[in-house]
């Protein structure tokens, strides 16, 4: 009998311990790393040079997939429904959170998620042939006063900066959807368009010269393309933050998120990392945890006020 009450004794003591002491092992499986968009791009680039590094900082395997569709909708809308036990991410862009969710019927918000990491800025920008020998966006803005500009599309994103430029300078600027910024940098450079917006399939072309880059969409300039105005200096007050963020589903216990968010800065903050981003001409705007979610959520607010701004263009 005493043996028995002292068994009790244990297992009721084991039931009332904290979830995170109870949960002290994590990680003690793979984690999933799923990219929303296809192979090959710098998002999927990134995810596998930080899956690779952040194996070695968990002790466990890194397993990284695509999930490709909908502007990384698809695999944020399948993360948002899995269990909260830091066992799966997904590494998506910034808008696919903060602004998809206010044009399209998705099952997601922006306060569904837990915000790891952003490992950094897409270089987003307005590009030209040189042979068009406009300096930035003002000038092709002043030509297409007299005429319709047409302008390569490839994102919801760019349809409404577009709109609102447009708007402010009282123009018209036709879009021509594509599939990718990729081939938004072939129309551009075979002619089929004045101009294009392209999230960053254009820096070498536009490294070699020959493409323009006439305005980035960010806060503040490329590194990589220190003489390229923004948006705001050219005198739009409108932009754009683009990340490259890793989330979790909302509610991770304590300690794993502490855990997992601590592993992931120390590997996003590396030599390998930066010098990955720099190559890919990414700007490193990098965040973590609670600064993120936070940076996350002022977009969402952003981007509310654009969509009402070019309602109707």
């Amino acid at each position: 009998m005493r043996k028995f009450a002292a068994v009790a004794v244990m297992i009721t003591s084991l039931a009332a311990m904290p979830w995170s002491t109870a949960n002290a092992a994590w990680p003690e499986r793979p984690v999933t790393i799923t990219v929303g968009f296809g192979a090959g791009g710098t998002t999927d680039v990134v995810a596998r040079a930080v899956g690779e590094l952040l194996s070695k900082e968990l002790g466990q395997p890194v397993v990284v997939e695509n999930r490709a569709g909908a502007g990384g909708a698809v695999a944020t809308t399948a993360l948002s429904k899995m269990p909260a036990d830091g066992y799966n991410m997904v590494v998506t862009m910034s808008t696919t959170v903060a602004l998809d969710p206010k044009l399209s019927k998705l099952t997601y918000d922006v306060g569904d998620f837990t915000y790891v990491a952003a490992a950094g800025e897409f270089p987003e920008a307005y590009i030209s042939l040189p042979s068009r020998g406009w300096k930035n966006l003002k000038d092709a803005a002043a030509e297409g006063k007299g005429k319709e500009l047409t302008i390569a599309s490839n994102s919801a994103l760019d349809k409404l900066v577009t709109a609102f430029i447009a708007k402010q300078e009282g123009i018209k600027l036709a879009l021509v959807p594509t599939r990718s910024g990729a081939e938004v940098v072939t129309q551009v450079m075979g002619g089929h368009v004045d101009l294009g917006y392209s999230s960053g399939a254009y820096y070498p072309q536009a490294a070699s010269g020959n493409l323009n880059v006439l305005a980035v969409l960010g806060e503040k300039r490329l590194e990589s393309l220190p003489d390229v105005p923004t948006l705001k200096e050219l005198g739009y007050d409108i932009a754009s933050t683009n990340l490259i963020m890793f989330i979790a589903p909302k509610g991770l216990p304590a300690d794993v998120e502490q855990k997992l968010t601590g592993a992931m800065e120390k590997v996003i903050r590396s030599e390998t990392i930066a010098d990955l981003l720099k190559r890919r001409s990414v700007n490193p705007t990098l965040a973590f945890g609670r600064e993120l979610e936070s940076m996350v959520k002022n977009h969402s607010e952003g981007y509310g006020r654009l969509v009402d701004a070019t309602r109707g263009q």
